[in-house]
């Protein structure tokens, strides 16, 4: 997995302030957390609504392009441990305009959370006279 330290380093960013979306060794994407808001359901979907200027959401769109539904990436924010999820696609990006602010374009990222077994949750048997010895 990519370092946390490298990606601050190229990108110039605060990790502590940042969510990072990381898709093999070369594709990478921070964001500042201030610009997006979390919804997590209890069938483990998520979705992560930014609220971006024009560059970023261009960033963010070309990022996103190259996945195709079900893909595995892997997010962290604030630099609280990289979670596995499953890309399930990209809103429609509305634009929000205001006098108050810069205008902002929204779009949310769905996600669902990829399930991992631990390779240490199965124990080889240790005993021929009992099958359920090496159930952990």
């Amino acid at each position: 997995m990519i370092k946390l330290d490298d990606v601050a380093r190229d990108n110039d960013v605060n990790l502590d302030e940042s969510v990072v979306f990381v898709k093999g060794k070369e594709d990478i994407l921070s964001v500042n957390i201030n610009s997006l808001g979390i919804m997590q359901r209890s069938d483990d979907t998520m979705g992560v609504k930014f609220s971006l200027t024009p560059k970023q959401t261009k960033e963010l769109e070309k990022f996103f392009s190259k996945f195709q539904n079900g893909e595995k990436f892997y997010f962290n924010i604030s630099q609280t441990g990289y979670r596995p999820v499953y890309y399930r696609g990209l809103s429609p990006i509305s634009k929000e305009v205001s006098q108050e602010y810069e205008s902002k374009f929204n779009v949310t990222l769905f996600m669902q959370k990829a399930i991992a077994v631990p390779d240490d949750n199965y124990f080889e048997p240790t005993c021929e006279c009992c099958e359920f010895c090496h159930i952990g």
